[in-house]
């Protein structure tokens, strides 16, 4: 220790508690990604093959978090931080391990319930560790840690995909990345529990006051009394969130148009990568990973933008270019496409993000600046919910495909969240921009520049619908043609696969050969949990063409591929599956 110089000596003296801090978030944060974001996804559709509930199950979690985050808050206040930040990864701890021992007809109830203990942990474990940062650090310096918890925020997500991908890819197993995430959970137990400073937080003796005064009450018979104050505060509370929306509805608005788009994607992302794409486990992570890193990398200097060129101009363009990239994910299947528009949807949101909440305080008083934050905060969190129930629904249904157009469930909710994303961005460039740049010094966004975005999205929606009439006085696709095929096969539904099959061709017998390959599709796609990609078509002359179709296994096992063989019986005639060879 000698030789570290005295100032080093000081800085970790006076920092230790929040470097402990930090090391424990990142070790949750971590756990929480690989948890939610991809050990989830992955089990419960290849599995439990159950993803139409996800949203449910994934919702609780979000649900349950937000609601109970001003209780968990209060709670640590009044018996302190430490314990509840011990509990909760204790808790995170065995729910992960019993996620992947429970089944039978209860299982989707059964997931709910433990994601409702995940969120009680998560709300406990965030909200008084970013309370402990008023506790453990001095006012000059509160600011620069509390980016220490949103670094190891970034850093949980970005490295989330890819630990918990590869265990899975690694142990050839769906489960191998819920035992890491609970030995993550165990590893942030032991470092708050043993290496956290267990001292009297700033307000200890405020609330042994107040706990002495409760004591009091309750000998008194006075404690009824209390109770109906704190639920009149609450009831008080909720009749104000409508006054609060009426004074920000513009930004209220804005918030859940973007809000739900983007929920709805964030359950789907993972099996969209390892369906569509052909990625393994450790590919989409790796795919992942750079991007959120640099996200967290250029969060501040990125978040300055809103103040060197106005909030609104941030907001608004920030949602554009994430709209724009939204777009091409809808549109084009490419895996370089998708890390380039998934990078721009991250750095869009990162410009726009730290100007949307920004300009929302300096929107109103200085006195309600909280109670306004608050409500469009709960306005997003509500679209955000509403957006991962109906995200994986509409991933898993036909009832929203649309093969002439090419659209098929899988990418109907990132359509739906282009859609959401370029209303958000049309209500920035018109309703915000008209309240809150008209005339303000300091915003860099013009009156014509407002005029061509709304002008390009005019010309746009022009475009896509007169796109959408000539893609309907064209056949299906031939790719697209052996997609549904082989979708209907897996699902058993051999009667609705003839619509996209001859019934009978020279060496084919579709009825036939549609039971045969049912069985075989099936036992692939649930049996052994294989997913499959599609590749273009190759034409063999103006009426035949071929679509690889390869599954493959996560268990470790080889792909298999199968080449389906697409005619056309007449010149302007539908495509259809007329054969199919190894």
């Amino acid at each position: 220790m000698d030789g570290i110089p005295h100032k080093a000596r000081h800085f970790f003296h006076e920092y230790r508690a929040l470097m402990i801090l930090g090391a424990a978030a990142l070790l949750a944060e971590l756990a929480y990604a690989i948890l939610n974001l991809s050990a989830m996804p992955m089990y419960v559709d290849k599995e439990l093959h159950e993803f139409a509930h996800y949203g449910l199950i994934f919702g609780t979690f979000l649900a349950v978090e937000a609601v109970s985050r001003p209780a968990m808050g209060a709670i640590g206040d009044r018996i302190g931080r430490k314990p509840l930040m011990v509990a909760a990864p204790a808790i995170t701890a065995c729910t992960s391990y019993a996620t992947i021992q429970v089944g039978g007809p209860l299982v989707v109830p059964i997931l709910v319930a433990l994601r409702a203990l995940d969120g009680l942990g998560s709300s406990a474990l965030w909200m008084n560790a970013f309370a402990s940062i008023g506790d453990i650090v001095g006012e000059k310096h509160r600011s620069a840690a509390m980016s220490v918890l949103n670094v190891t925020y970034m850093g949980g997500m970005a490295l989330g995909f890819l630990l918990g991908g590869a265990a899975d890819d690694y142990f050839h197993t769906l489960r191998a990345s819920f035992y890491v995430a609970s030995g993550l959970f165990v590893a942030a137990f032991f470092v708050m529990l043993v290496f956290f400073p267990a001292g009297k937080h700033r307000h200890d003796e405020a609330h042994a006051g107040e706990v002495a005064a409760v004591l009091e009450g309750l000998a008194a018979g006075r404690a009824g009394s209390k109770l109906r104050k704190k639920l009149t505060a609450f009831g008080a509370w909720l009749i104000g969130i409508p006054s609060s929306f009426k004074e920000v509805p513009d930004m209220v608005a804005m918030a859940v148009v973007t809000f739900l788009g983007m929920g709805m994607l964030t359950p789907v992302v993972k099996l969209y990568g390892f369906d569509h794409l052909g990625l393994t486990e450790t590919q989409f992570g790796l795919a992942v990973a750079p991007i959120a890193a640099a996200m967290g990398v250029f969060a501040v200097p990125l978040g300055h933008l809103g103040d060197r060129f106005g909030k609104t101009t941030a907001v608004c363009w920030g949602l554009c270019a994430s709209s724009i990239a939204m777009w091409i994910l809808a549109i084009f299947r490419s895996l370089y496409l998708a890390a380039t528009a998934g990078a721009l949807i991250g750095l869009g949101f990162t410009v726009a993000f730290p100007a949307w909440n920004a300009l929302v305080i300096s929107s109103t008083q200085a006195r309600r600046r909280g109670e306004v934050l608050g409500a469009v905060g709960f306005a997003q969190g509500l679209a955000a919910m509403a957006g991962t129930l109906i995200g994986p629904h509409v991933y898993t249904s036909d009832a929203l495909s649309f093969p002439k157009l090419g659209i098929v469930n899988y990418t109907v909710p990132f359509w739906i969240s282009a859609f959401l994303l370029s209303a958000g961005t049309i209500i920035a460039f018109t309703w915000v921009s008209n309240r809150r740049a008209a005339g303000v010094a300091g915003e860099h966004i013009t009156l014509r520049q407002r005029r061509m975005v709304v002008a390009g999205a005019a010309l746009g929606f022009v475009v896509l619908c007169t796109w959408i009439g000539w893609r309907y006085t064209m056949p299906i696709p031939p790719d697209r043609v052996a997609w549904v095929w082989v979708q209907q096969l897996a699902r058993g539904r051999v009667d609705k696969s003839m619509k996209y099959s001859l019934a009978s061709a020279p060496g084919w017998d579709g009825q036939a050969e549609a039971r045969r390959w049912s069985r075989r599709f099936r036992e692939w796609v649930y049996g052994r949990q294989a997913s499959y990609v599609v590749h273009p078509p190759r034409y063999q002359g103006g009426d035949r063409a071929t679509a690889l179709v390869r599954f493959n296994f996560p268990s470790g096992r080889p792909a298999r591929s199968e080449t389906v063989v697409v005619c056309k019986t007449k010149p302007r005639g539908d495509w259809k599956v007329c054969g199919i060879r190894p």
